[in-house]
């Protein structure tokens, strides 16, 4: 799959048009896909759409009664864990434009374009027959993050691919928990390595995770999580721990007749194998859910780990203008 992915990215110009009209159209299909009612949202509470309050059948979701008690989902919508709003490593679609006022890696450009594809994707969901929010799911997730060089002919400077297996549980209201296995292979662009000679330092990443989430009220929620990383391949610069911290406002609703929102989010990790310095991102942006859908246009301010993981080492800080799409 890897060479796969790689031999698709040869092309400088047109492989660089080729991927922005597909991210859109994806964009675009992903849309398409909601619901059209729209509904609002409580930060760390999931939100489905009009099945909420009833068993999952109202919005075609397959379900199956266990009892009187319980209900079992097929492929549900959403999940019980939302995802980091502003953590520059989270799957999901989005489109950057990013401008550097620092960068360590070398004979990179100050301007570049940020692509993720991906998401996270419900097998099963188990919940009391009255509560859709509540009970635990089993999800996989998957996605690609790359950057390109605005600066040296579009060059892809490297990409990571993403993937993991999450279970998820919403005790009560408010309250969520994450547990899983999580994988990060990472790769230095071909055009990138052929201009400087940079060759990989094979930082791939298997990873244990846990995580809680808590919704204070309807605005806020803060987050925490840990890894551990179980198998790393290369074990000379690689080291096992990770820390991340998080909080985020929203006011859903609040602009242009209810039809918009804004909100504000900020997230802070740290590794062991960068000496546990402190990585911070801070997004300010408007929001649109709409169908169990949620797009946000907004600027992002980042200092820290670049986010293609081969280049672990070196700092970058960037000013972006981005549009997210959570799925």
């Amino acid at each position: 799959m890897d060479n796969l992915i790689i031999a698709l990215m040869s092309p400088r110009r047109g492989r660089y048009l080729l991927i922005m009209v597909l991210c859109f159209f994806l964009l675009l299909a992903a849309a398409a896909r909601a619901q059209d009612e729209a509904f609002t949202a409580v930060p760390g509470i999931p939100s489905l759409g009009p099945a909420e309050a009833g068993e999952g059948e109202a919005d075609g979701t397959p379900a199956v009664h266990i009892g009187s008690q319980h209900t079992l989902l097929i492929f549900p919508p959403g999940d019980l864990y939302p995802q980091y709003i502003a953590d520059p490593h989270r799957v999901g679609f989005s489109i950057q434009h990013l401008s550097f006022s620092e960068t360590g890696i070398a004979e990179s450009g100050d301007s570049r374009i940020g692509i993720k594809a991906g998401g996270r994707f419900g097998f099963v969901r188990i919940h009391p027959s009255n509560r859709v929010d509540r009970g635990w799911q089993l999800s996989i997730e998957g996605g690609f993050d790359a950057q390109f060089d605005l600066e040296h002919s579009y060059d892809n400077i490297g990409w990571d691919g993403n993937y993991g297996l999450l279970l998820t549980a919403a005790p009560r209201r408010g309250l969520a928990l994450k547990f899983g296995v999580l994988h990060t292979s990472s790769h230095v662009g071909d055009e990138y390595a052929e201009r400087t000679g940079r060759r990989r330092i094979d930082y791939t990443r298997h990873e244990l995770v846990a995580g809680i989430s808590w919704a204070m009220d309807q605005h806020w929620r803060a987050y925490a999580e840990a890894g551990w990383g179980y198998h790393l391949r290369n074990e000379d610069l690689q080291e096992p721990g990770r820390m991340q911290l998080g909080l985020e406002f929203e006011d859903v609703k609040s602009l242009w007749k209810r039809r918009l929102g804004w909100y504000a989010a900020l997230d802070t990790s740290a590794m062991e194998e960068r000496d546990w310095r402190i990585d911070t991102s801070l997004q300010l942006g408007l929001v649109l859910r709409s169908g169990g859908r949620v797009w946000r246009l907004g600027i992002e301010r980042y200092d820290g780990r670049p986010t293609i993981g081969e280049f672990f080492q070196d700092d970058e800080t960037y000013i972006a203008l981005g549009l997210w799409l959570d799925v």
